[in-house]
């Protein structure tokens, strides 16, 4: 794929009304304010320190808000100048920064003026400096107007790309090739800041994380690590890493332009004292020069990795500890579709209301598919619920409705519902289809079904006898039984897999997708012990994690899995 962020798009006229005000997770425009010791820790990590040649450097900062790392590279800066003996105003092009509202880049030069004076330089000098550094503008549309730079540290805007004005939406998307799906803003931004680094440069951002195992962020993933190296993750999800209460899910990336090296992931949670952070900065560089940690810290565990992602795969780092599990299983067992088994969804109809009756004689017989619905697995056993698919399907495809007059006078009533739909207006000739196919060979097979929205994995066995609703995941099998694979499937190993693919949705619930479940590895099922075999059974029938568990860490070769924040319950 090739990215074109660095030609330059054309620049809107700067608007107050760009974006929309959402107090919920934007103060101002998309900004969450980020605590100075974070940001002190970010330039360490980062490499942007007073006793580097910074004034021959070029540093940006994307997007200013309040000032808060300006401010902070500024003082910086100065410092590493007069180190050198070097007159102030060597510094004017050694720093770039931009802010979309004029009155947010006001601002920020209000405050850099008085950390300049602050520190004794000369009111004219600091004027002019504040001048030539700081000034309004969009960086995602300045594009390659800017010059190459050393570092570019910041904290990005969190925007949903859907609450920019369209013309605005349209033209990002067309100037980031990894802004895709239901991207936020903050994708462009990196796109942009890595596009502007120099060789070697380095870019320090802190930003909700989700892109990281989002699908949203697969194309940011792949640009990533196919041109650049991840030195530093840090997840911050409890460590109040910003002026505001907000649920951000923040991380701290850096990212280098290099080839991968060795990668520290860290994880800093609520009890780390805000005085700790120029420590937590060089016990983590020192961890990725060396391999050791020589200084444990109150409120922190890290890792370090030899090996990374690759592609566009997810990048799983609530944990060091969690990571390092995971690792080990990806490196010493198959994925969950080996040995005959296959995960798919159920039907899904485009009008639930239509296709989907209690009435057994709505349509001919052949017509009237058994339909397992999510409320039917509840209790941990299939209870049909009597639900049927007025089913359209043959195994040759749509079937004639002249050779079905019940089912055709059914669908007749409904025609104007189902032309509604998007698949009926893409079909006019197959209007009365459903947006999934049915596979009728899966109606008699023995498969697992696995709600989509749980708290934790739950599968359940149907003996053949259902056809699976689109809010089911299945599972079927030619080589396991699959009361031992559901067994293993119940335990705490397989949910440590969702727990560190999947995003927690509100209410603490996960989803169960296909893409996740293909995540879960397995053992060969030859290898299991007769007598480890029929506990997993028995724990399967009587849903007892507890001892699913215990049998499935003997499989997996360890002695715990990695808590989670919700793993186990």
């Amino acid at each position: 794929m090739r990215y074109n962020s660095a030609r330059a798009l054309a620049s809107p006229p700067l608007q107050l009304n760009m974006f929309p005000d959402e107090p919920a997770l934007q103060e101002k425009n998309g900004a969450v304010y980020t605590k100075p010791w974070v940001v002190e820790m970010i330039l360490d990590l980062c490499g942007y320190t007073s006793d580097a040649n910074l004034v021959d450097a070029v540093a940006m900062e994307p997007a200013a808000g309040a000032g808060v790392f300006v401010c902070a590279m500024a003082r910086r800066l100065v410092s590493s100048c007069r180190r050198q003996g070097r007159p102030i105003l060597d510094c004017r092009d050694s720093l770039i920064v931009r802010e979309l509202i004029e009155s947010s880049a006001e601002e920020t030069r209000t405050r850099t003026l008085a950390a300049l004076r602050a520190m004794g330089v000369l009111i004219e000098d600091a004027e002019m400096l504040t001048r030539t550094w700081i000034a309004p503008g969009d960086y995602l549309s300045e594009g390659s107007s800017l010059p190459k730079a050393d570092f570019v540290i910041g904290n990005p805007p969190y925007i949903r790309l859907e609450d920019v004005n369209s013309s605005i939406m349209a033209q990002y998307r067309s100037g980031f090739a990894t802004m895709k799906g239901r991207s936020d803003i903050y994708i462009g931004f990196y796109e942009a800041a890595l596009t502007q680094l120099k060789p070697n440069g380095v870019c320090g951002f802190i930003c909700a994380d989700r892109w990281m195992l989002n699908q949203y962020g697969t194309e940011l993933r792949r640009h990533i690590t196919s041109q650049f190296s991840v030195e530093t993750i840090i997840e911050m999800h409890t460590a109040g890493a910003f002026e505001s209460d907000v649920s951000a899910y923040p991380a701290v990336t850096v990212i280098r332009r290099q080839m991968q090296k060795a990668v520290v992931v860290a994880s800093i949670n609520e009890n780390i004292s805000p005085s700790m952070g120029v420590l937590v900065a060089d016990s983590l560089s020192h961890l990725r020069e060396t391999g050791h940690l020589v200084n444990p810290i109150s409120g922190m565990t890290a890792g370090r990795f030899d090996t990374w992602f690759s592609k566009g795969e997810p990048w799983p780092c609530t944990s060091p500890e969690r990571l390092m599990m995971l690792k080990y299983l990806e490196q010493n067992f198959p994925p969950l579709e080996s040995f005959g088994t296959r995960v798919g969804i159920g039907v899904a109809s485009g009008a639930d209301n239509v296709f989907i009756t209690t009435r057994a004689d709505t349509a001919e017989a052949s017509r009237m598919l058994p339909l397992a619905l999510a409320s039917d697995v509840a209790g941990g056993k299939l209870e049909w619920s009597g639900h049927y698919l007025v089913d359209p399907w043959s195994p040759q495809g749509l079937v004639n409705l002249a050779q079905h007059p019940l089912l055709s006078a059914y669908y007749r009533r409904h025609e104007t519902r189902l032309l509604e739909r998007n698949v009926g207006k893409r079909n006019p000739a197959a209007w009365y289809r459903t947006i999934d196919r049915v596979n009728h060979d899966l109606l008699g097979k023995r498969k697992l079904y696995i709600p989509d929205i749980k708290s934790r994995i739950f599968p359940v066995l149907d003996d053949g006898k259902t056809y699976p609703h689109h809010n089911l995941y299945f599972i079927e099998s030619e080589q396991w039984d699959l009361e031992v694979l559901g067994g293993l499937l119940l335990s705490d190993v397989a949910q440590f897999f969702v727990e560190c693919y999947g995003v927690r949705m509100r209410g603490g619930y996960l989803r169960f997708q296909a893409q996740y479940l293909r995540k879960i590895r397995i053992p060969n099922p030859s290898d299991i012990p007769e007598h480890l075999a029929l506990l997993l059974k028995e724990a399967f029938r009587a849903r007892d994690v507890r001892l699913a568990t215990s049998i499935a860490q003997q499989l997996y070769r360890i002695d715990q899995i990695p808590a989670g924040d919700y793993i186990g319950n």
